[in-house]
């Protein structure tokens, strides 16, 4: 029989498709796109309100893989120890504000660490448990200062640093803007660091506590104002100190209200179009506030005074 064209055609057009098929069943398979993950991570330790603090370790893991990959950074999470002994490992969720941690660590126990800037807080059950918590990136000191029973604070950003006694607690203040950058401020700013004396210093005398604080504010008029005092009529002179090779503008007034004392002593220099402001207020009550039967005695002014004007002398700008 012979054959015609049109059925060698066919043949040959069937062949074809059988090797195809043989290729793509037994061809090596081509490789995945390659993945490899890294990750990165960030001890920070933070000081909180009442002299608790937090060590947080930051994780951001990274994916690289293939062009087509949806997204090549994966959320990170955070390592807390706490001051109290308790510790968590909380995941990075979706914040409004800041960087926000969360985690049901146990039936009716909600855990967030919230972080904005330098500022910090945990909140437990809605409730915040440790609070104006401030980065402090000093490494442990191996000066004499250790010697004399003085620690040393450095902001996250090293911008500035300081030292400070055990008998004074450091914290933060609310994350953002604030007037409580500077006393009596009409102006918003950033409270950057803030060191508490508690009354038991000066225990059975009329002294209540004392702080000391670190502020800085951008805005205009903050700064075109900030070598002039902003208390009412009752501002002193200023006078002009010089302090590890910064001048500032020194202040140093007082306040009373509703048996109340307040001494402040203000400290005030403009560096890169910022004022900057480290003061330190002291509060005491009208001895006539207490019964005599109490024996409250009046508190040695100086020496409170003391523990102030040696941080004061300590500060210094890391940076120019």
């Amino acid at each position: 029989m012979k054959s015609t064209p049109h059925l060698a055609l066919g043949i040959v057009v069937l062949l074809l498709v059988i090797a195809g098929g043989a290729y793509v069943l037994f061809a090596p398979k081509a490789a995945a796109p390659s993945v490899s993950t890294a990750s990165s991570q960030t001890n920070v330790t933070y000081l909180c309100q009442g002299g608790s603090s937090i060590t947080a370790t930051y994780t951001v893991a990274s994916t690289s893989t293939a062009p087509s990959a949806l997204s090549a950074t994966q959320p990170g999470s955070v390592a807390l120890v706490l001051s109290d002994g308790r510790s968590f490992t909380l995941p990075q969720v979706q914040s409004g504000s800041g960087i926000r941690y969360e985690k049901n660590v146990a039936i009716g126990q909600d855990v967030a660490f919230v972080s904005k800037g330098d500022n910090a807080m945990l909140i437990e059950n809605g409730l915040t448990t440790y609070a104006d918590c401030v980065a402090n990136a000093s490494a442990p000191s191996t000066t004499s200062t250790t010697a004399q029973g003085m620690n040393s604070f450095t902001d996250q950003g090293k911008t500035f640093t300081f030292n400070y006694p055990s008998t004074v607690t450091i914290s933060g203040g609310e994350a953002g803007y604030t007037t409580d950058w500077m006393v009596n401020a009409t102006t918003s700013g950033m409270l950057l660091a803030k060191g508490t004396l508690p009354k038991s210093f000066e225990s059975g005398t009329n002294f209540d506590d004392a702080t000391f604080t670190v502020g800085t504010s951008a805005d205009p008029s903050a700064v075109a104002e900030c070598l002039t005092w902003n208390i009412g009529n009752n501002g002193s002179q200023k006078q002009n100190v010089t302090i590890n090779g910064v001048t500032y503008a020194k202040f140093v007034a007082s306040d009373a209200g509703a048996g109340n004392l307040y001494q402040t002593t203000s400290y005030r220099t403009v560096r890169n179009n910022q004022c900057y402001a480290i003061e330190y207020t002291i509060h005491s009550s009208q001895l006539g506030n207490y019964p005599a039967s109490m024996g409250i005695k009046a508190f040695d002014q100086n020496k409170v005074t003391a523990v102030f004007e040696r941080m004061m002398q300590s500060f210094k700008f890391l940076t120019s």
